[in-house]
């Protein structure tokens, strides 16, 4: 679309810290500065961001539950010639967040509107997880709560990483299913860019005894091999542990099972884990 810089200020859709209210860009920054309104989709947080920013804004509720009418107020906002500003609690507004709606009706009307780019969750957890070794990975958000192993068969025969959003009343849960029906470890991504920031990964229930259940949650897992997606699992910490009772060094063990369709990385941390274990 060729909109001019002043019509696509005329609706941003702003990304926003996940966590440490650094990562707050000067671009976003401006952008709710010269906001007119904004709508968010937890006011409460918002307000709180507006403090911390030294700015006073009216501020209007957009959030999943409303988001038909607040997709609507917003436009009529538009189109009475108000600069506009949409927020996440926290992230990127259409990214497992409310914003996906809004963008439909201002293409659908040809109203110009502009993406300000912020932090993600999806992509810290990528790197910090240690296990998107291509930088490629599929993102899934949330599983539904209802039907959430069905849902998992859509992503069992991923060629990438797969990366999952979970609340802390659920992700024991999810883990184990995801222990279930991935290749160990899972990637637990805790309390990102925050001060607490955690990243554990987990092999197999018992290590879930060690795991801090507070706060969001980003959860890595790497691809099955060719065999997993078709349902032939391979447990690779039985085979580890008993090439470990034979005595075999940490590189022999993973290459074994590099051999038999665990990733590098994670077959060498298997062996590493599992042989240390057993010193």
């Amino acid at each position: 679309m060729g909109f001019s810089p002043e019509e696509r200020a005329s609706c941003r859709l702003v990304g926003t810290p996940i966590g440490n209210l650094a990562d707050m860009t000067p671009r976003a920054v401006q952008a709710l500065r010269e906001a007119d309104v904004v709508f968010a989709e937890d006011t409460r947080t918002a307000k709180a961001l507006l403090h911390h920013l030294e700015l006073s804004k009216p501020l209007k509720s957009y959030h999943k539950d409303n988001e038909q009418a607040a997709a609507r107020e917003m436009l009529a906002e538009i189109e009475a010639g108000k600069k506009t500003a949409l927020i996440s609690e926290a992230g990127m507004p259409g990214i497992s967040d409310p914003g996906y709606l809004l963008v439909r009706m201002l293409l659908e009307r040809g109203l110009p509107f502009e993406v300000v780019p912020g932090v993600s969750a999806a992509v810290h957890a990528s790197v910090a997880s240690g296990l998107c070794e291509s930088g490629q990975y599929l993102f899934y958000g949330f599983l539904p709560h209802k039907g959430a192993k069905k849902a998992l068969q859509n992503t069992v025969k991923s060629p990438v990483p797969v990366i999952f959003y979970e609340s802390p009343h659920r992700v024991k849960e999810t883990i184990k299913l995801l222990l279930a029906h991935f290749p160990a470890p899972v990637a637990v991504c805790r309390e990102l860019t925050k001060l607490h920031e955690e990243i554990v990964h987990i092999y197999d229930e018992k290590d879930l005894e060690r795991l801090t259940v507070k706060g969001e949650f980003c959860l890595v897992v790497s691809p099955n091999s060719q065999e997993q997606a078709a349902g032939v699992c391979t447990d690779y910490e039985h085979i580890a542990r008993l090439l470990a009772g034979e005595k075999l060094p940490v590189k022999t063990i993973a290459s074994i099972l590099k051999g038999i369709g665990m990733r590098r990385n994670d077959a060498y941390a298997l062996a590493q884990l599992i042989v240390n274990e057993d010193s």
